[in-house]
């Protein structure tokens, strides 16, 4: 099983078209106001895609895995849901539409309507849709910090302290600097995310006059940061949801047979 495999897919191509923008604008003039203004825009829309590919993923990722469970309680009636899943509501016309692929596709598409028109842009939203599939301990986000800071890909910039540095903490301290570098992460993505709404809504014009944006190595940074949080979160939702469906009663056979 690999859920949700079409959701890093589609991710992984999202994320590419930011960085291709952004290398794009890298080398354009910046001679006059006009040219600087053009690529700032570039910039600015790489900064967009990158946050619409974070968004896109946990929307597509939920979507993926309430699939996924109804898929698996079809196939095993025996697996006992929380009660939390009763809870979720689904668009009753896509429940009931007939699907030329199989029965199970209906919960697919059903799920895909039910949040059409939702968005994934803060962290705690992700903790909301995610925590409830994951055990105790092995929750979004401050659970798993320990093992991001030290994570090979992990950046200063985003939790505030360095791989070797935290090693080096005393376990008695670890506590203190894991709570920090989870306001810290939080702090930074909720600056990359408003920067995003910034750019949609006034053109990146909060006050008098558009925002600086001229350093394409800022995006690149920014586009990072994503693929980091977006990579670590798709390693835990594939491992926890197998837990999850396994804890729920389900046999493994069936675990490997519904994902997407």
């Amino acid at each position: 099983m690999n859920v949700p495999a079409t959701a890093f897919s589609h991710f992984q191509q999202d994320i590419g078209r930011a960085r291709a923008i952004d290398a794009h604008a890298d080398p354009l003039p910046q001679g006059t106001a006009a040219e600087q203004l053009l690529r700032g825009d570039l910039l600015r829309s790489a900064w967009m895609f990158g946050v619409g590919a974070l968004d896109a993923y946990f929307c597509d990722a939920y979507t993926d895995i309430v699939a996924a469970t109804i898929t698996a309680k079809s196939r095993h009636a025996a697996l006992a849901l929380p009660e939390f899943f009763h809870d979720i509501r689904f668009p009753v016309r896509a429940i009931l539409e007939p699907y030329a692929n199989n029965i199970n596709w209906r919960w697919r598409m059903a799920a895909r309507k039910m949040m059409e028109r939702e968005n994934v842009l803060t962290l705690a939203t992700v903790q909301t849709l995610f925590n409830k599939f994951f055990r105790n301990g092995k929750k979004f986000f401050r659970d798993l910090l320990p093992a991001w800071i030290v994570h090979a890909d992990s950046r200063r910039r985003v939790f505030g302290i360095t791989a070797a540095r935290f090693n080096a903490l005393p376990e008695n301290m670890r506590g203190y600097v894991v709570a920090d570098a989870h306001g810290r992460l939080e702090e930074r993505f909720r600056e990359i995310i408003q920067r995003r709404h910034d750019c949609i809504h006034n053109c990146d014009r909060p006050r008098v006059k558009p925002q600086s944006l001229a350093a394409a190595d800022v995006v690149l940074r920014v586009l990072e940061d994503i693929e980091f949080l977006v990579r670590r979160c798709d390693e835990h939702v594939n491992s926890e949801f197998r837990q999850f469906l396994l804890g729920s009663g389900s046999p493994a056979a069936i675990v490997g047979q519904v994902g997407y």
